[in-house]
């Protein structure tokens, strides 16, 4: 069974072009034309560096060659863009960005958690992509429930093909034990601020390309959240004071990146508010530097 989930590391992205990102794919078509048409890119630099904290990286993911946008040119122009349209298309841009972790590090992160859970509870993945940790989850915390919530159809797909093909390996190896994974392990399409976290024991996010998200992440947590429920981050912390750190494993002690381990305290409506905090955000001039970087790539690969 841990074969059956740990197969199939790469995987083809499909084409966003259906209703649901319907305004993403409409104004990343303008901002990918203004980073492929030199004349627009000043317009392009001038426009994002202000929101730079919000791109993981220099150029933003959807944009690139390994993006989902379709192959058709735009229908609007990036300075038709409003301010406010471009931050939540960088935004919504990192949610689509997929990681996860090997193995191995699956492993050193059960272990590391196992001992602080109850024996029967519910472990949460927010940005479960292909279903793989909570399918670990479900071998490795025998007494708990585990949902996946993921958002795009196509990665979600994927978690349930994957799940049929470990339940069908593990009734040839242990018939008993696939039954009883198979009813501890439910996959949501959902976007993971809709998701009910009303009974979690620990929560995973796979956070790293999550630098936007955070602080909306910690509010609804903390809003919603059981008292002394986990939340486990990787790359960036919680920063919320409905949260407090647990423990903090550097790397590579559970992962390439830190892992940081929290626990739900204290009644909400007696909390201090929480302040905004931008915990990624690039030089402005180091960022413009490997903007321009990217365009003399993207020219070079284009034969300009």
């Amino acid at each position: 069974m841990r074969q059956a989930i740990t197969n199939g590391e790469q995987h083809l992205r499909p084409v966003l072009d259906d209703a649901q990102f319907a305004q993403y794919v409409a104004i990343g078509l303008a901002v990918r034309e203004a980073f492929r048409t030199p004349a627009l890119r000043d317009m392009f630099i001038a426009r994002l560096k202000p929101h730079r904290k919000l791109i993981i990286g220099s150029v933003p993911a959807g944009i690139q060659q390994h993006g989902m946008l379709p192959a058709r040119a735009p229908m609007r122009s990036l300075d038709d863009i409003a301010d406010a349209e471009l931050a939540q298309w960088l935004v919504d841009d990192g949610r689509l960005i997929y990681g996860e972790f090997t193995q191995q590090e699956l492993d050193n992160y059960f272990a590391a958690m196992a001992p602080m859970l109850p024996a029967q509870g519910h472990f949460i993945d927010l940005g479960s992509g292909l279903g793989k940790v909570v399918m670990h989850a479900a071998l490795a915390l025998p007494g708990m429930r585990c949902t996946g919530v993921e958002l795009l159809g196509y990665r979600h797909d994927m978690a349930q093909a994957r799940l049929a093909g470990v339940l069908a390996a593990g009734e040839a190896e242990d018939a008993a034990l696939a039954a009883q994974v198979g009813a501890r392990v439910r996959l949501l399409r959902q976007d993971m601020f809709e998701a009910d976290v009303s009974d979690a024991s620990l929560v995973f996010i796979y956070s790293t390309c999550f630098a936007p998200l955070m602080d909306r992440l910690g509010d609804k947590l903390a809003r919603e959240l059981p008292l002394g429920a986990l939340v486990s981050t990787t790359t960036f912390p919680l920063q919320h004071p409905g949260f407090e750190l647990v423990q903090q494993f550097a790397p590579p002690s559970v992962a390439w990146t830190t892992v940081f381990l929290y626990r739900r305290r204290g009644a909400f409506d007696t909390l201090p508010p929480a302040t905004a905090s931008y915990i990624y955000e690039q030089d402005g001039a180091a960022w413009e530097e490997a903007v321009c970087a990217a365009f003399a790539a993207h020219d070079a690969l284009q034969g300009g």
